[in-house]
């Protein structure tokens, strides 16, 4: 085929190609009828007994074509509760140390007596200058610690970001039930339905444009810019402790809204961030599963929960190696944001032979390294390029025709 049939080829495939596009935006007409059709069926979950390679292929091709995917039963349904117990105790205590800590610095300002330093809880951090930060809070979970590593999670986690992982920050994360308890009492009905429509859309770190601390330099710790590269940069993870759905405190989520080049918080896109959008549906899961997303990807957590328990949960961010992780808010105090929380030598040794891997850059006194599936890969482009050389050396006349079979095309976009 020459290429001027090359050329007639290509243009045919691209009416084709125009054709099925159209035939795509009519299908997606109505986007809630497309989003109950996937709430219905659940095609974005997969059990955590599957074998390898089915559970991490299907994961995957969830996260890219969706963005976001579930995993079933990574906890054990007889040790959910256990785990439970213990994040709540866990979020009691941080939150104490949290107060403690703020009610010091505010003191110290003020020119008061600061509580006995005895009293807070701090760890040293890996940055030289900057202050002392509250533990991280796997600390206090040990049980949680156990399956935060689970071989099916991370194997998702390395074939969408990369070989080395970091676990970038992790705390407890609760919604009330708004039929029990104190966040019922004295909430009228057209409270609860304010709670039920709300949402709080946003992308996160490092593709939430808020940056967290909006236009504030000593508290901002920065952001992707858009349009955002087509690049899974971070996993967004949620363990969930409690049945959820669309009751119960299901995550927000719009459906491939990771490929969208607009953005909730967008200055220019016209998103009111607080609404609902055509197309959004709420997460279900049972207790020990975990929910996935490409951090790109447009939620809210839940301003409602109309079960008789409150929602628990433990939310944790992935990124690979090469991003940074360490926040740039020089004046975060004593890390009452979850950025960076560090761990003592003692503590981290403590940690699960596997977890340690993704949470040695938080101990000061472990040397960070690269792990050993980057130093494979580099060790085999270094054999690569080796072999260039040697031929180059030994036989040169061989080097006219080595790459003969190698293309480059150009690319319109």
């Amino acid at each position: 085929m020459n290429v001027t049939e090359l050329h007639a080829r290509a243009d045919r495939l691209e009416r084709e190609l125009e054709a099925v596009r159209e035939q795509l935006r009519r299908e997606y007409s109505d986007p809630d009828a497309i989003t109950a059709e996937l709430d219905r069926t659940r095609a974005y979950a997969f059990d955590a007994a599957l074998s390898p390679e089915s559970l991490v292929d299907g994961c995957v091709a969830s996260l890219d074509r969706y963005g976001f995917c579930v995993i079933d039963n990574v906890i054990p349904a007889c040790r959910v509760e256990e785990v439970r117990g213990e994040v709540m105790a866990a979020r009691n205590l941080v939150t104490r140390n949290e107060r403690a800590i703020l009610e010091a610095v505010a003191a110290r300002r003020e020119g008061r007596d600061a509580p006995p330093e005895d009293q807070l809880e701090l760890r040293t951090v890996r940055r030289v200058g900057h202050p002392p930060k509250s533990p991280n809070d796997i600390v206090w979970m040990p049980h949680y610690a156990r399956y935060l590593a689970s071989p099916g999670v991370t194997a998702v986690a390395r074939r969408v970001l990369d070989d080395h992982l970091r676990i970038a920050q992790l705390h407890p994360r609760m919604v009330p039930s708004l039929v029990e308890g104190k966040a019922a009492a004295g909430m009228d009905d057209a409270t609860r339905q304010a709670r039920a429509q709300g949402r709080g859309w946003h992308t996160d770190w490092p593709h939430d444009l808020s940056a967290y601390g909006m236009g504030d330099p000593l508290l901002n710790v920065g952001c992707m810019r858009q349009p955002f590269p087509d690049v899974a940069m971070c996993l967004v993870m949620i363990w969930y402790l409690t049945d959820v759905d669309a009751e119960s405190g299901g995550t927000w989520v719009v459906p491939g809204s990771h490929r969208d080049p607009r953005n909730p918080r967008g200055p220019e896109d016209g998103i009111t961030e607080t609404a609902p959008i055509p197309g959004e549906m709420q997460v279900s899961a049972k207790a020990g599963s975990v929910y996935i997303q490409d951090s790109r990807t447009w939620h809210a957590s839940p301003h409602h929960n109309f079960s008789s328990r409150d929602r628990v949960a433990v939310v944790n961010r992935w990124c690979p190696w090469w991003l940074s992780v360490d926040d740039f808010a020089p004046e975060e105090i004593y890390g009452i944001g979850q950025t960076g929380r560090s761990m003592s030598h003692a503590e981290y040794r403590a940690l699960p032979a596997a977890l340690q891997p993704l949470l040695r850059h938080l101990c000061p006194e472990e040397r960070d390294v690269l792990q050993q599936p980057v130093l494979d890969r580099a060790a085999a482009a270094d054999e690569r390029s080796t072999r260039g050389y040697r031929l180059l050396r030994e036989n040169p006349e061989t080097l006219t025709g080595a790459n003969a079979h190698i293309r480059v095309p150009l690319v319109d976009r």
